[in-house]
């Protein structure tokens, strides 16, 4: 009997931590920066903002902020400045932390971030999702192009029931290509996207190059001081020309 009991702790502690596995480890890009890559990207922007945290995410999509003024730029960022301007920015109270981008070739690029545990609340709130109580827990997509077919409810209620289960602190890892659409859109085409160590399908892949294309290109408005005249990610490197706002004053979540 005795026997019996420790190989079934044995198999219980081996499952729990293959589920931890599973989902708590995954593959994050090697870009690593320091206090000098944020002071050089900063520079290289040249937008004054009173603390980086005010440009997190959650307010940018929120459109919780207010730019003044353009400057005219020709810069090339690298991976460390573009990690750490992004981090810095979402690191303390953001949807999305440690966040680590690797530029390379001919558009090309791997991004590599945590989950927060905030992370489902900022799609609730962005309305790329919404919850509707009742006899039981209901899901369903907002957006037009996706509300009326009941397959899509289905894929959005298991992708939600998944990220609530694997969501704060959990790593994604994804690779893609970036390209510039017009003077204030661009466009991402996501070749692979895992959540720990499981990988997205085709759907959940579209459906999240949806919803970013939406919220980066809400963004990057002319009103907001932007004009993209070239974006080009080649040579381990973010290539801009064009306008970027000189002040930004935004909010900075607590």
């Amino acid at each position: 009997m005795k026997k019996i009991i420790y190989t079934l702790v044995a198999l219980v502690v081996l499952f729990v931590g293959g589920i931890y596995f599973v989902f708590n480890t995954g593959k994050t890009v090697g870009t690593v920066w320091d206090e000098g890559d944020l002071i050089s990207g900063i520079e290289k922007a040249q937008i004054e903002i009173d603390s980086i945290e005010e440009i997190n995410l959650e307010t940018l999509a929120k459109g919780n902020f207010t730019t003044q003024g353009v400057n005219n730029i020709d810069i090339d960022f690298t991976s460390e400045e573009m990690s750490a301007l992004i981090s810095s920015a979402n690191d303390n109270g953001g949807p999305i932390k440690d966040v680590r981008v690797a530029f390379g070739d001919d558009g090309n690029g791997e991004v590599s971030f945590k989950l927060s545990d905030t992370f489902v609340d900022f799609l609730y709130e962005e309305n790329i999702l919404t919850f509707e109580l009742g006899a039981k827990k209901a899901y369903a997509l907002t957006s037009d192009s996706y509300s009326s077919n009941p397959l899509d409810r289905s894929l959005t209620e298991r992708v939600v029931s998944y990220i609530n289960n694997v969501a704060n602190n959990r790593p994604v890892y994804a690779t893609g290509e970036l390209t510039r659409t017009s003077s204030n859109s661009i466009e991402i085409d996501i070749e692979r996207l895992t959540v720990g160590r499981v990988s997205m399908s085709d759907e959940v892949i579209e459906r999240v190059e949806v919803e970013t294309v939406r919220i980066v290109n809400g963004i990057i408005s002319p009103e907001n001081g932007f004009h993209i005249e070239e974006l080009q990610v080649d040579g381990g490197q973010l290539h801009y020309k064009g306008t970027l706002p000189a002040e930004i004053e935004g909010q900075k979540i607590n």
